[in-house]
This record gives C-alpha cells, sequence and structure tokens, in this order.
C-alpha cells in the first residue's frame, strides 16, 4: 500500500505543512538518507529488469518558489558567514555530491547518467542548487547538461534571447563542459594546484565520465524547426569530436520534429 511520506519532505517555516514550489510540487530533502535508499532500491531492480542504463533527473534543490520559506529535517547547513559550529554542517553541493557517491557504489557494474542544469557547463558555483558539474563527472558513466538555448538568460554570450542562437549557445556550454572533463580527468601530480579536496574526491571513485548533453525540440523563445534543431546537433558535433556521445532530444509533448533527424549524424 502506498504511503505518503511528509516527514521525509522540506517544511514550510510558515505553515509547518510540506513547502511547495512554483508549480506547487513538494519536494523531498535532498539529505533524507531514507529517500536516497528508497531510490537505489527502485534503481537496482529496474537494472535487474534488464535495463542497461539509468538515467537520473531533478538530482538536485529547488530552484523556484519562495526559498526562504523552506525549511530543512535532515540538511545540517553550512551558515553564510560567521563561525561554523555543527561538525557534519554540509554545503548543498556536498550533499549531492554525497547522493552521487552513495548511488554509484550501490550501483557498480550499472551504467547510470545525471541530468544537470545547462550552467553547470559553465558556472564554477552550485548554481544554488548543489549541482557541480565535476561532481557527477565522478560518479556517473554519462553527464547530460541540459542545454537548452531557451533556458539561458538574456545576455548570456551578448545575445538578448539566447533561443535565437541555437548552435553558439549549445558550443560554448559543451567546450566549457569539454575542457573541464579534461581538467577533472587528468592525473593529479606533486606539483598540482588543485586542492586537497579534490584530490582526496578525484581517487576516491576512479571515473572516466563522458558527455552526452540534452537539447531541445520545443518552441520556448523562438520557434525550433528543424533547421534549428540541426544547429544544435552539429554543435555537439563541433564541440565533443572525438569526444563525441551522442545526444538525447526533449519535448515536453513527446511530439518531435521528423525532419530534423533525418540526416542528424
Amino acid at each position: 500500500m502506498e504511503q505518503a511520506r511528509p516527514d521525509l519532505a522540506i517544511k514550510s517555516k510558515k505553515t509547518g505543512s510540506p513547502w511547495l514550489d512554483n508549480k506547487k510540487l513538494s519536494w523531498i530533502d535532498p539529505a533524507a538518507e531514507e529517500a536516497w535508499n528508497y531510490n537505489i532500491a527502485i534503481a537496482r531492480e529496474t537494472a535487474d529488469r534488464g535495463f542497461d542504463e539509468l538515467n537520473f533527473d531533478y538530482i538536485r534543490f529547488p530552484s523556484d518558489g519562495d526559498l526562504d520559506d523552506m525549511d530543512f529535517s535532515f540538511w545540517q547547513k553550512t551558515p553564510i558567514g560567521g563561525e561554523l559550529n555543527q561538525a557534519n554542517a554540509e554545503t548543498k553541493s556536498e550533499v549531492i555530491g554525497n547522493f552521487f557517491k552513495t548511488l554509484r557504489r550501490a550501483l557498480a557494474g550499472t551504467k547510470i547518467s545525471a541530468d544537470l542544469f545547462g550552467l553547470a557547463t559553465i558556472n564554477k558555483d552550485d548554481l544554488g542548487i548543489g549541482q557541480v558539474i565535476e561532481n557527477a563527472y565522478q560518479y556517473f558513466d554519462y553527464v547530460s547538461p541540459m542545454v537548452y538555448p531557451s533556458h539561458y538568460a538574456s545576455g548570456f554570450l551578448g545575445y538578448q534571447n539566447p533561443a535565437l542562437y541555437p548552435y553558439e549557445v549549445v558550443k560554448y556550454s559543451l567546450d566549457s563542459a569539454i575542457k573541464r572533463l579534461i581538467s577533472y580527468s587528468q592525473p593529479l601530480t606533486a606539483t598540482s594546484t588543485v586542492s586537497s579536496t579534490i584530490k582526496q574526491r578525484a581517487f576516491d571513485y576512479p571515473m572516466k565520465s563522458k558527455i552526452r548533453p540534452w537539447l531541445q525540440d520545443f518552441d520556448l523563445g523562438a520557434n525550433y524547426d528543424a533547421e534549428m534543431i540541426k544547429k544544435e546537433t552539429q554543435a555537439v558535433l563541433d564541440s565533443l569530436g572525438d569526444n563525441f556521445n551522442g545526444w538525447m532530444m526533449w519535448n515536453p509533448s513527446n511530439i518531435y520534429t521528423q525532419k530534423a533527424f533525418e540526416s542528424a549524424l
């Protein structure tokens, strides 16, 4: 019998009830290890049933809604400024990174992939949601940044409407992603300037990840016809070159532009 588990949810400080984002959706506290284990149990059963890869989405903290109203029952937050008093306090990226690590160990031998925000290819911070692309490189066989041009803010690369420039946006994002993957995959030496934290993590679970992005086949900010979609796929080929491992296309209605794929590869 299915049971609701509001005790695992992010709570509203105002009401004590599960917190809701702008779409009126509730979220599980990302640090709730019982929820981690539940997802891992589902993943193991799915792999046992013969699926050759498991893709994980929404592995992050919320990004919209009244974020100041969120109250976490499991996440021991690191304070912004001031002295750290909690011995086990973690940043958002550490919470998500620890889930990645737990997932990888539990699914050793199973191909797993992770979806990340497109800006994770470029930004060095965690975007406020705990996603750092190097953390994903460490533990996943495939990393899939969602480099939808429509999701980049006005002014990105100097474009008032980045959605109108699919080739430029996708190529710039993936150029950054592959550069960071190559840098992360290089052997660390005694003269390396990489921090000790990164050094420890690099040897924690050896993994050479591959980049396989999500592209858009939906109209948002621009009309994404066959030519616009082909510019996206060409950007992937031009950016990744010998490191090309495919791409995935997204349309929330599952209605795709067939002409865009007749000679995409």
